[in-house]
């Protein structure tokens, strides 16, 4: 019993556990979890350090590297004597990074600082301080004072993301100085208009660049740096005391005549240069436009076509002439005041039976003009619109210009050659019409007007100078009768209580256009224009004047065709051009001998436009300089002479038969009486120069 108790008892015998094959299994495991890791590390090293190496070393140069933008100046805009109209200069925008700005406090301490330097209200600014654009302009062309202020508040307060960005600044000396021509530019310098948007490109300049490499704690070393090339210096032809006086003389007559608005062109027709191109209402390329269809931002002169009335007839007769239909002295019958087209009846103005040519053109009848039209013949008279540059762009270096409207031959009706003969059915440019006066003025030759002289690069390479582009549109004999009867037209005709050039022969055409509204003419609303060239005999001024619907009085003769008087009163004596009549040139040779007679240092005289230069001392005072023919019954109104010479004041004064009292000398910059007041002959008139 006790040896089964004891057999009861015995342990079984024990197995073995098997933990060295665990263990072995276990540093299997491990093993090739670790050869799988190094293959993934040694794999993503390899796409790292060998497919993606070009990428991330470009981002690890980003990193180190460190490049700044200089600037380019925008290039100069200078009138045809380099005066500036358009310049820029370097000035200080501020940003900020919100990235960086990004902690509540930090954007709040940024909004107390700077609010009041940029003019802000704190919690304004602290609200466009919301968000996280790595770029926001905060205000932009600071000036110097405010500059400073905004880097001394952003160091005193560690402002972290707030930065000064140089940018360039357009600036226009002149405000509102032929505004139309040069036009403006953004925010971004991006011309928008004028001669700023046609030639964006080369005014523009090269931006520059400093580059440096920055160590980890971020300080620079290998720096170097690619200068900005400033734009190019782009001269236009226009004259910026000329300008400036057609300006004020169309804004007078605007205001006067209480008109919608005017436009002027001076050009001179043996070059194309224009001079003067001004457009009333106008604008000051300074300020920012409220809105993109600002239309006083409009170069109308150019862009803006409109019927002519009878200054078309220029073409009408020139065909005629050009034919050989008509002499100045032949006989035509105007109609007694209407003409009869297929069904339509053409009523004129004015009921003209028989007259000369010449009359008929001076007198503007419109039955007179229509019948040597219908002599040409539609095709031929076609042919004379486009030879005239009619229905065609003039290709003038500005953009907006208008072709104008001249309907194709197929699409005239039977009455139209009447219509078209007198400006109507026809829709012209103030451009286009003063480049058919001046193809008149140049022997028969058309030749296209140009506005930029030159275009110069900064280091002296011409990049732009025009070609003179020509064409006969009229022999040079039609051309001269033309000349004559267009002389009519200022000694017997619509213009003959307007025009009063002393010395001076003119020669030109009335218009006195209706407006059309709604595909109908209007017959309350006008656009009186005068076109023509002086001096008639040498023609060296080329003028176009239009006055958008006048109040009251609307005829060319007497609402444009004064302002043309004025306007080529200020260019003549301006350019010091020499009257064509014997008689007054003989006067205003006794005035000069007088004038070199006198007392004082002698002067040597260079004729620089109309300028005069002392080369010895100052000439002091000149006194009591008396005219050559005195008319007590004649009254004027006294000219502005600021910024003319001695010759061209002297020579306006003789003109006007006052006393001349002339003190120092270069350019007139002060007078007596002033500019506007009337005077009469033998007066004494005092004017200033330096």
């Amino acid at each position: 019993m006790e040896r089964t108790r004891q057999r009861k008892t015995r342990q079984p015998a024990r197995r073995p556990t098997g933990r060295p094959a665990d263990a072995g299994r276990r540093a299997l495991w491990i093993g090739a979890a670790l050869c799988v890791w190094m293959f993934m590390i040694m794999g993503r090293l390899a796409w790292l350090q060998v497919a993606r190496h070009d990428h991330y070393s470009e981002r690890a140069a980003l990193n180190q590297r460190k490049e700044v933008k200089v600037v380019a100046a925008r290039g100069p805009i200078v009138d045809r004597d380099e005066r500036e109209l358009a310049v820029s200069a370097i000035a200080d925008s501020v940003y900020v990074d919100l990235k960086q700005l990004k902690e509540e406090p930090d954007r709040e301490r940024a909004a107390r600082a700077l609010s009041p330097l940029l003019g802000f209200d704190q919690s304004e600014l602290l609200k466009r301080l919301t968000g996280d654009s790595s770029f926001l302009w905060l205000k932009r062309k600071l000036d110097p004072q405010t500059s400073q202020a905004v880097n001394e508040a952003v160091a005193k307060n560690g402002l972290r993301g707030v930065a000064i960005q140089k940018e360039s600044q357009r600036f226009y000396p002149n405000n509102s100085l032929a505004a139309s021509v040069i036009g403006y530019v953004d925010s971004y310098d991006n011309g928008l208009a004028g001669v700023e948007q046609k030639y964006d490109d080369l005014l523009s300049g090269k931006a520059g660049e400093i580059a440096f490499d920055r160590d980890a704690l971020g300080r620079p070393y290998n720096r170097s740096e690619t200068p900005a090339a400033p734009g190019a210096q782009v001269v236009l032809t226009i004259d910026a005391i000329l300008q400036h006086k057609v300006e004020v003389l169309l804004d007078e007559a605007v205001r006067m005549t209480r008109a919608k608005g005017a436009g002027a062109i001076v050009m001179d027709p043996k070059t194309g240069e224009i001079l003067a191109l001004a457009n009333v209402p106008t604008f000051n390329p300074n300020e920012r436009p409220d809105g993109a269809n600002d239309s006083s931002r409009a170069n109308r002169a150019i862009g803006w076509p409109y019927e002519p009335g009878s200054i078309f007839k220029i073409v009408t007769y020139a065909a005629a002439f050009e034919e050989g239909l008509f002499e100045p002295d032949d006989m035509i019958n105007c109609g007694g005041g209407q003409i009869t087209i297929g069904k339509r009846v053409i009523r004129d103005t004015h009921a003209y039976g028989d007259l000369t040519i010449e009359d008929a053109f001076a007198k503007s009848s419109n039955g007179g003009a229509i019948r040597v039209a219908m002599r040409v013949g539609r095709e031929k008279f076609f042919e004379y619109i486009s030879r005239f540059g009619f229905g065609r762009k003039t290709g003038i270096e500005l953009p907006g210009e208008s072709r104008g409207i001249v309907n194709p031959l197929e699409d005239w009706r039977i009455d139209s050659i009447g219509s078209v003969a007198i400006g109507q059915e026809v829709s012209v440019t103030l451009l286009q019409i003063v480049a058919a006066a001046g193809a008149i003025a140049n022997r028969g030759v058309w030749i296209k007007p140009h506005i930029v002289k030159k275009v110069v690069a900064q280091d002296g390479r011409a990049l732009y100078e025009p070609k003179v582009e020509t064409r006969q549109v009229v022999s040079e004999r039609t051309a001269q009768m033309m000349v004559r009867i267009m002389e009519r037209v200022v000694t017997h005709g619509t213009a003959r209580h307007a025009i009063n050039l002393a010395g001076y022969s003119v020669a030109g055409k009335t218009g006195t256009p209706q407006k059309v509204e709604n595909k109908r003419m209007s017959q309350t609303k006008y656009m009186p224009s005068f076109a023509g060239f002086v001096p008639a005999a040498d023609p060296r001024l080329a003028i176009v004047v239009m006055i958008d619907e006048p109040e009251g009085s609307h005829l060319g003769g007497s609402v444009a065709a004064p302002v043309f008087n004025l306007i080529a009163e200020a260019a003549l004596g301006d350019y010091v051009i020499p009257p064509d009549d014997k008689a007054f040139r003989d006067s205003l040779a006794a005035l000069s001998k007088e004038y070199e007679s006198e007392d004082g240092p002698e002067l040597r005289v260079e004729d620089r436009g109309s300028r005069i230069e002392d080369q010895g001392s100052k000439i002091g005072a000149v006194n009591n300089l008396r005219p050559a023919i005195l008319d007590p019954a004649a009254v004027f109104v006294m000219p502005d002479f600021r910024g003319r010479g001695v010759r061209a004041v002297t020579q306006a004064c003789a003109q006007m038969n006052l006393v001349i009292s002339l003190h120092g000398s270069g350019l007139a910059f002060r007078q007596s009486p002033a500019a506007g007041t009337k005077v009469r002959a033998g007066e004494t008139c005092k004017v200033e120069f330096q």
